[in-house]
């Protein structure tokens, strides 16, 4: 098959490779990607990925706003889309994005070409996670309206969670949509601890917490850190590790003034957005990965970070979002506000269980294989094609 992406950022220079990266590498192994990139996109400052595509690009407007970017470029991005669809015989259009997926369902149509809508993300409101009060509100109610055309044009929505396929059914009630979640890559497995901190230069005998991916204004950092300060009042040995980066870097300064203000200097260590490859040496370095995130539609998903963090055999302390209940049976510490600390001391007793992390390691990997849940993509995306 030709398959158009058209995906959620620039897949090839992100700091992160996000979901469609992992699943686009693997179908371009038996299949043609065209791959909409986002030239002078505000995020896309990392080093080049490798991708077998057919690169789709356009004269571009750099500017320094993750929303101004697409509204000041959708009329090349919608160009672009078109000259592609006209050149090539492409079989179908897989997209995960607002504005330029709205072009695409547009262009879609016009050609005769299906579409999937991967809704990955609660886009309402990652979209109006750098805005606060009324403008905040307007620009959540601004994208809702936005993505509602793009499902209702897509021959069919894929979600990584249930969560999501609810929020999808608001406004599809009558449309197939396929819940598939997340996945790991190999690279994740599990390792012995110490190796793991001297490869990374952490030199620390206590107990690592772990903190990384993006860190931004749906993650509730303040009540970990007052947890942590409390374990340290009660002589336990324990550190924070912040890896990870913020889009709107204004949450990331106030994360560090928090860690500040709570008195952790000297307990927490925070590193610059790493290379994809060598994460897997600070999640095995770690005593327990967190995941603080706040009870919002976006973060009603299957977490790449708990998923790779599982398949080290490293557990996780998440807030109890029922989502992770039904895809977690093991290894992820559930808290309500008031037991944080408990959840925390009991997931670092539970990584000293090697025999049973291991096995939950290998179970996660055996279920959330990327090479598995790229199967079942390619089965809705050619589902739509026949």
């Amino acid at each position: 098959m030709n398959i158009l992406l058209i995906p959620p950022n620039d897949l090839l220079r992100h700091p992160i490779p996000n979901r469609l990266y992992h699943i686009a590498k693997r179908l371009a192994e038996r299949h043609t990607i065209y791959l909409l990139t986002y030239p002078g996109h505000p995020l896309a400052k990392q080093r080049t990925r490798y991708l077998k595509a057919v690169e789709i690009t356009y004269p571009a407007r750099k500017v320094d706003n993750l929303g101004l970017y697409y509204i000041l470029n959708y009329p090349h991005i919608r160009a672009a889309i078109d000259k592609t669809l006209r050149t090539y015989q492409i079989d179908v259009v897989v997209h995960a994005n607002i504005l330029p997926s709205r072009a695409a369902v547009d262009l879609a149509e016009k050609y005769r070409v299906p579409a999937v809508y991967d809704y990955l993300d609660h886009y309402p409101e990652s979209a109006a996670a750098y805005y606060s009060g009324f403008l905040r509100t307007m620009v959540e109610k601004g994208v809702w309206s936005l993505v509602q055309k793009p499902l209702i044009k897509s021959r069919t929505v894929i979600t990584p969670s249930y969560g999501l396929k609810a929020v999808v059914k608001t406004v599809v009630p009558e449309k197939s949509i396929h819940v598939i979640p997340n996945g790991v890559d190999p690279i994740f497995k599990p390792m012995d601890k110490w190796r793991a901190r001297k490869t990374i230069g952490l030199d620390y005998s206590g107990y690592i917490l772990l903190l990384y991916g993006s860190l931004d204004v749906w993650i509730d950092v303040v009540k970990i850190l007052n947890a942590v300060k409390n374990m340290r009042s009660r002589g336990i040995d324990v550190a924070l590790i912040i890896v990870g980066f913020s889009h709107g870097k204004l949450f990331y300064r106030q994360l560090l003034t928090e860690i500040i203000r709570h008195g952790l200097s000297k307990a927490f260590f925070t590193y610059p957005s790493q290379p994809y490859e060598k994460m897997p040496y600070y999640v095995n370095s770690a005593d327990a990965v967190l995941s603080p995130v706040k009870r919002l539609r976006i973060n009603f998903t299957t977490p790449l970070k708990i998923i790779e963090s599982l398949a080290c055999g490293v557990p996780v302390v998440a807030p109890d979002i029922l989502e992770y209940r039904i895809w977690f049976k093991q290894g992820v510490f559930t808290y309500d506000p008031t037991k944080i600390e408990d959840a925390i001391i009991s997931a670092i007793r539970f990584r000293e269980e090697t025999d049973v992390m291991t096995r939950i390691a290998q179970i996660i990997m055996e279920k959330y294989s990327w090479d598995k849940i790229v199967e079942r993509y390619i089965n809705v995306v050619k589902s739509v094609v026949m």
